[in-house]
């Protein structure tokens, strides 16, 4: 690999990396609207948007698994850089991660939700 291919991976890396920062400093954290415990209502409907939203991210995440598992050389180039080899096995994680958050959060919203006066 020259190194031209790996600044070039290396920028791209760092320009996701701070992408993601920024994603993360400008979004709102969830505790903010978060309405009254005794709200019920209110709270089946926050957790059902929770799970919508954790949903959403292990969809995105599969995305980026099949992206990925068409560029096999790009994973594999990304070791020489410091980057992790078993990518897909970090997807399936987060995958799973986010699905089993969104079926916690329909729970809450149902108990929410029988809670209703």
């Amino acid at each position: 690999m020259t190194i031209w291919n790996q600044w070039i991976q290396r920028s791209v890396m760092c320009g996701l990396l701070l992408g993601g920062l920024v994603a993360f400093a400008t979004t709102a954290s969830a505790a903010d609207s978060m309405p009254a415990i005794a709200d019920h209502a209110g709270m089946a409907a926050w957790y059902e948007k929770e799970a919508s939203t954790n949903r959403q991210k292990a969809k995105s995440m599969e995305e980026m698994k099949a992206a990925y598992a068409k560029s096999p050389g790009f994973v594999q180039g990304m070791a020489g850089v410091g980057g992790k080899t078993d990518i897909p096995r970090h997807c399936d994680q987060l995958i799973s991660s986010y699905t089993k958050v969104a079926e916690e959060a329909d729970e809450l919203a149902k108990v929410h939700s029988s809670m209703k006066k």
